[in-house]
């Protein structure tokens, strides 16, 4: 009787493992790479989303994509007049780790390209996707079901439910990792965003005790400048700015915006220097440093920054009108208004109602900017 552990099959099998095993960590290792695109312009977003979906139609058991909610691939270079013969490329299975973190990465690229109204949407569809995949639970799928809460409050979804489900993911990091752990900072952070939008009662300030907790446990692990940091203290900044705007008191309002301002001219900076001025987050931090010399009556500052903002974004989208170039659209409608220039105001002011309606138009910035232009046309 011949034993099926004998050398001869043994040895095929082994090295088809080998080899599964290989591609898995390509897979994983491709979406550690592709994740520090997201600083990138949009076009390269956009292109790197469609290389992930290249290697998950070439290195993942065959699945409808589409029907997680992601993108097409980069269609393929036309083939060879005679190519030569290669191995066929080993099947990673739906179930590998890998696949769905590469799939996450390839999702958070893709986002970039969908309105803010319909990302909650796309990374329900994926999380469900895995969820059909997977027998029970795993890390990776519990991260990606965390993202889909996450891009609910960033659609302006502050519900009773989403914030239950971020407090509850708040409460399981600390007890697994304490309170410095890294899952505890995402959960942390995610959870300050939801506060701040909310923006009721004393959820202002919470959202910046939050961020600034998040600001101190990131500078002990990665240093002030690291720039998993530098998303922390951008948050902080902004939380800053959102209570300063909400106070009446003119010497608190200036004491907090003066505040903020130090440190966005800081990471706002650093990020010039580490991804350019051109980069999402470089124009985002310039913003928010416009909105700071809009608090402290520095109106001309303010001016000169947002152009100069409009100008970049207009650079890293390729002319592609974006939601953040809505905001930048809104402040700068604030600024030529303070000052004394209406038409200019009015003008901005239809932009950002424009832009930001096709993007959100249940979003916080959406009705912002309706308010301001119902204000400036009932004053024209």
């Amino acid at each position: 009787m011949t034993s099926d552990t004998s050398p001869a099959r043994a040895r095929p099998a082994e090295r088809a493992g080998h080899e599964q095993a290989a591609a898995a960590a390509r897979l994983r290792a491709a979406a550690e790479a592709l994740s520090v695109l997201r600083y990138r312009p949009a076009a390269e977003q956009r292109r790197a989303s469609r290389y992930a979906m290249r290697l998950l139609s070439t290195h993942a058991a065959k699945a409808d994509w589409r029907s997680a909610g992601l993108p097409p691939p980069l269609a393929d270079p036309p083939p060879d007049p005679a190519p030569p013969r290669r191995p066929a490329t080993p099947v990673v299975p739906l179930t590998d780790p890998a696949v769905l973190h590469l799939a996450r990465a390839a999702m958070q690229l893709h986002s970039t390209e969908l309105r803010a109204a319909d990302r909650p949407r796309r990374w329900a569809q994926l999380a469900r996707f895995f969820a059909e995949c997977l027998t029970e639970p795993t890390e990776e799928l519990v991260r990606l079901q965390e993202r889909v809460a996450s891009a609910r409050v960033n659609a302006g979804d502050t519900s009773p439910e989403v914030l239950t489900a971020l407090l509850a993911t708040l409460d399981r990091y600390r007890a697994a990792d304490g309170e410095n752990g890294y899952r505890t900072g995402l959960a942390r952070a995610n959870l300050s965003v939801a506060y701040r939008h909310r923006g009721s009662g004393a959820d202002l300030a919470t959202a910046t005790r939050l961020a600034a907790e998040e600001v101190r446990a990131r500078t002990t692990r990665y240093g002030p400048d690291h720039p998993v940091t530098l998303v922390a203290r951008s948050l902080y900044t902004l939380s800053l700015l959102v209570q300063a705007e909400a106070m009446t008191a003119p010497a608190a309002q200036r004491a907090l915006a003066t505040r903020a301002l130090a440190e966005i001219t800081h990471v706002r900076t650093v990020r010039d220097r580490l991804f350019g001025v051109t980069a999402p987050n470089a124009t985002r931090s310039r913003r928010h440093e416009a909105r700071a010399f809009i608090l402290l009556g520095e109106f001309d500052k303010a001016r000169v920054c947002l152009e100069c903002t409009l100008a970049f974004e207009s650079v890293s989208n390729g002319d592609r009108e974006s939601q953040e170039s809505g905001q930048t659209h809104y402040e700068l409608a604030r600024v030529n208004r303070a000052l004394g220039d209406s038409g200019k105001a009015l003008e901005h002011v239809q932009q950002a109602c424009r832009i930001l309606a096709m993007h959100n138009p249940q979003g916080i910035a959406a009705g912002k900017a309706a308010a301001l232009l119902a204000e400036l046309s009932s004053s024209s």
